[in-house]
Order: structure tokens, then sequence, then C-alpha cells
């Protein structure tokens, strides 16, 4: 109240404010740990097996339990009075609320004139912009093990084990967690985000089972804001909402699996192509629903080879033809060029009722809207589903995706179960309700320019990376144009492998570049690699004999070699 008096400006009070208010939470979440682990032991020495309920337990910790019952209505009022001095401050300066662009605070993530930068909620990171140099002690390692894990079935077995708390164990593998996720370069996840205000909402057992559109008796759901995302990916990719079906997913996978099993029904005898380089759950799919498949090889960028495709296509024109159509590869990041591929089926006059269209978009469907020039993917054109990863580009705790399709194939699975009072269109039964929050909050707080702006940021340090892996240590190396993948020579050093948990084949490796990779990222770790080089050299190419397939093909390396008409940069230099 003091500094509400004074003639401070409203950038200083809100810095103030905030340090105040952070205290405070920091205070009471150490001090219901303590309660925790006070609790835990107590119980535990009296056989309850840490039972919370025990009446034992209700005599330790009570001095800290309402230490922070204290803390936390005193973190609550102080944001009431931050609100309410904030407000008096606007209207007796006369004051226009702005925001603050020069300290990142909780206040951040509600400031909707924020909407359009890259990640703009995403202020509490901790490992976004540093990376984690002193490894796991060799304490929070003991309690990692698969025996300081396992899950007791007596009370004794704490005490005859010597066993760890729940409560170490949790605090050991957030330490390990977060040296992992600030060295995260060979998958493609955005670990940029912070979802705090919906932290609450994992009390409740949300629960979305049934068709998104057709509510069920179980009302603990979330099935508005589902409605809503797949009303934004309808938007993105010009499909018609009143044409169009879709449901959130527990992740690509998924939604790869539910759009080739609306392509089967419709097509009960057809014939599905797809790209040797495909996502591995198109072909687990075909073995799933025991379909005919054909693997189609590819060029040396990893899109789909179009004159075997067209060739194929022609040899069995008596059996409808279903089509897998990457928009992006695993490994290299190639997008398969659709309109070539409905190029060839009209220079086949295949029909349309003959052919089926499955777009596997897992983190590129993300990204191409949004690339200046690039192809369209879109429902004005013939295809009939797409497959999108939510925890890719957007950034989720837990893996989740969308699948998109057009409304009359939806038509073939359908069941209406009494059990459900609703309607069973999709793979699952129960279905995450809490994934469905996280993809929402993140596309409201992002918006379309926030997006945009994640997606050249993106291609940016992509190029980056590139040029310092071909100029400075001449390495082999290679970027589609439309994507962030930056395929590289493996490197020979297996610590230096798993300490960037780079995704390797054979003899190549790639980096994923996610809005959580930044420059200095990048710098430590062309860095590193320098110095992997110089003490364990490069890889040469595979040969076949050393190849874990017998292949007369080349190795994925050697294709990089002998391939400089896409995505090289700067001086290459051949390993002895």
């Amino acid at each position: 109240q003091q500094i509400i008096k004074t003639n401070y400006s409203h950038t200083r009070i809100k810095i103030i404010m905030y340090t105040l208010n952070r205290k405070v939470f920091s205070y009471a979440k150490n001090g219901m740990r303590m309660f925790r682990s006070q609790r835990e032991s107590f119980c535990r020495s009296n056989n309850h097996l840490g039972s919370s309920r025990s009446n034992s337990s209700s005599v330790i910790g009570t001095h800290n339990y309402s230490f922070v019952q204290q803390k936390q209505q005193q973190y609550k009022e102080q944001q009431l009075l931050f609100s309410s001095a904030a407000t008096n401050t606007y209207e007796e300066e006369g004051e226009e609320k702005t925001s603050d662009n020069d300290n990142n605070t909780e206040f951040f993530k509600d400031d909707r004139t924020k909407f359009g930068t890259p990640s703009p909620w995403a202020v509490f990171d901790s490992w976004s912009n540093e990376v984690a140099s002193d490894p796991l002690s060799i304490e929070d390692q003991s309690r990692l093990t698969d025996e300081a894990v396992k899950i007791p079935l007596y009370a004794e077995d704490f005490h005859k084990n010597n066993a760890f708390t729940e409560t170490e164990i949790l605090n050991s593998y957030d330490q390990f967690l977060k040296r992992k996720s600030s060295v995260h370069f060979g998958y493609p996840y955005n670990l940029s985000y912070d979802h705090e205000e919906l932290h609450d909402f994992m009390r409740y057992s949300i629960n979305n089972l049934g068709d998104p559109f057709v509510p069920s008796n179980y009302g603990v759901h979330s099935r508005q804001f589902e409605c809503a995302v797949i009303d934004f990916f309808s938007h993105l990719f010009k499909a018609d909402p009143k044409e169009t079906w879709g449901y959130v997913t527990t992740c690509g996978t998924e939604g790869n699996l539910h759009g080739i099993l609306l392509a089967r029904e419709c097509h009960p005898d057809g014939i599905l192509y797809s790209s040797r380089e495909s996502h591995y759950s198109v072909f687990k799919a075909a073995r799933y629903y025991r379909m005919d498949a054909k693997s189609i090889p590819t060029l040396p960028m990893g899109e789909i080879d179009y004159d075997i495709l067209e060739q194929e296509l022609s040899n069995n024109k008596d059996r409808p033809a279903i089509i897998n159509v990457n928009i992006g590869t695993t490994v290299k990041g190639a997008v398969d060029d659709l309109d070539r591929i409905l190029g060839i089926l009209k220079s086949l006059n295949i029909p349309r009722e003959r052919y089926h269209i499955h777009c596997d978009g897992a983190l590129f469907a993300m990204m191409l809207p949004f690339i200046d020039n690039g192809p369209e993917l879109s429902f004005q054109k013939p295809i009939d589903s797409i497959s999108v990863s939510g925890h890719k580009m957007l950034g989720c705790p837990m893996p989740c995706g969308i699948a998109l399709t057009r409304k009359e194939h939806v038509k073939k699975v359908e069941q209406h179960i009494d059990y459900l009072n609703s309607v069973d269109t999709t793979i699952m039964g129960s279905r995450n309700g809490q994934s469905v929050l996280y993809l929402w909050y993140s596309l409201r707080k992002k918006s379309l320019a926030g997006i945009k702006n994640d997606v050249v940021l993106c291609m940016k340090m992509a190029r980056y990376l590139l040029d310092e892996l071909t100029t400075k240590l001449g390495i082999v190396c290679r970027l589609n144009d439309l994507s962030t993948t930056v395929v590289l020579e493996r490197p020979m050093e297996d610590d230096f492998i798993k300490r960037w948990q780079l995704a390797c084949e054979e003899d190549i490796a790639h980096v994923v570049v996610m809005p959580n990779i930044t420059k200095s990222k990048i710098d430590l770790f062309v860095k590193e690699l320098s110095v992997s080089i110089r003490k364990h050299g490069r890889r040469s190419k595979l040969k076949n004999s050393r190849r874990k397939t017998a292949s007369s093909s080349p190795s994925p390396l050697e294709q990089l070699y002998d391939s400089s008409s896409w995505g090289s940069s700067g001086k290459i230099t051949m390993p002895k």
C-alpha cells in the first residue's frame, strides 16, 4: 500500500509487485513440500504407507500447513491489491493501458496486445535460453534407478529397502527433465510454452469420450473447446465447416490410423501408396487393416519418386488408389508435391471416386500455411483427410494431435453407442479432454500471426545452423526449402548423440529446429560438435556389408554426398 501511494510509474509498481508475489508463492510451495515430506515419513513410520487420510498425520506438519494456507491467501490478496491499485493508478494519472515490453511477468500472458509474437506467454521457460552444463548429481541418479522408483507392495518394504520418499524422487526427476529439455535437438517438439493458467484443471477427470459433436451423458468434458479447435483447423485448411469433421487425437500416429481407416472403408479393395521415407505409422496402419501397400522409392531430398508412383498407379488402374502424401518426411523434412500427384491422377484419367488422398502433416502442416509462396494445403483441392500433431509446432506438455476429414467419410464408421449416449467415430473410446484445453489455450494465445512468427523464426534459425555447420566445420548437411530439419552426417561419438538427443538413421542424423532452439544453443551445439570431431573424427559412408539392411541402394550419407542439388550451403569437405 505504501508503494501504491508513491509516484512510481505503473511499470515500476508492476515489477515490485511481481517480485513480491513470486517470493510469497515460492515460500508457500516450499512449505507444502516440507509438509508433504514430513507427512510421508510419519505415515510410513506408523505403517500407513503414506496415507494422507491417517488421523495421526494431522499432528505432523500442522504448522507448515497453516503457513502454506496463510501465504497462499496473502498471494491472492496481493494479486487483488495489484489489480485494484493498477486500475486506480491508470484512472488518476490518465495513462493509457499499455503493455510492458521490457519485463517478463505473469501478467504478460493476459496482455492481448502481445498476440502475434513468437510464443508470447512462454516467459517462465527455464530451459529455452540456458543449457544445463552440470551433470545430474549422483544422489539424483540414485533416486531414479529402476529399484528406487519400484512400487512397494507392503509398507514394511519401505523400511526394508530404505526407500526414498515420493517427494525426493520427484525432485530428482525434475532436475533430470530440466537437463534433458535444455539440450533437446533431434525431435520435433516445441518446448517453449507455459500453461500455468491451466494447472488447476488437472484436478478434474476431463474425458471427451465419444464423438466431439455429439455430447454423451458424461458431463466432465471439454467438447466446446474441442469443437473450437476443429473449427480453427477447418479454416486454416480452407475446409467448409459444414462438410468437415474432426477430433483431437492422442498424437499424429492416431490421426494417420484414422485417416487411413476411413480410406479403407471408402475403398475396401484399394492399394495404399506411400514413399519409403514416410512415417512408420503409415505402414503400421496397412498391417493393422490388412491392406495391400506399395512402398515407393524417394528422390534424394526425400520426396516420393513421382515417375515410379505414376508407373505403379498405371499398372494397377483396376483398383482404387489410396495415396499418403507426406507434408514433411520424418528424417529429411521433405514435402511431397500434392499438385504434381493430383496431376498424375488426372493424366491417368483416374476419376475422383476412384482415389483417396490422406495428408500426413504431423509437423509441417502447421508450418506450410505460413510460408510465403509455399504450396497450398487445402480442402479446396480433392484431398480427403489431414493429420497434424499438436505437441510439435504449437507446444504441449502431453502428446496430442488433430484429425480432419470430410464428414461424408465418417458416416461409414459411425455407430451409436447406448452406453455413451453418443456416437463412436474415433479410434479411441475415452479421449483426453486435458490436451484439448492445452491446444485451445495455445491457439487463443498465439493466433495466426503468432504461429507465423514462430515459423519464420524457425526457418531463420535452421538456415543459420546449416551455414554454421558447413562454413565452420565443413561437414555434409542439407536443408529442404520448406523445412526446418537440418540433415547432417552422423557424429561418431555416441555420448554427443545422446547428450543432444539426435535422431539418427544409419549414417545420418538430423536436428529439427523448433522455437526453443535459440542462436546461443546452436552456437554451443556447433562448438561441442567441433570438439567431438577433433577427438573422434568424422563418419565415412556405410558400405552395404556394414549396413543393417541389405540393399543395393546407396546409404543415406552417400546420397547426401552425391546430391548437391538441394539444400547445400557453404564449403563442404569430405572425411578422409
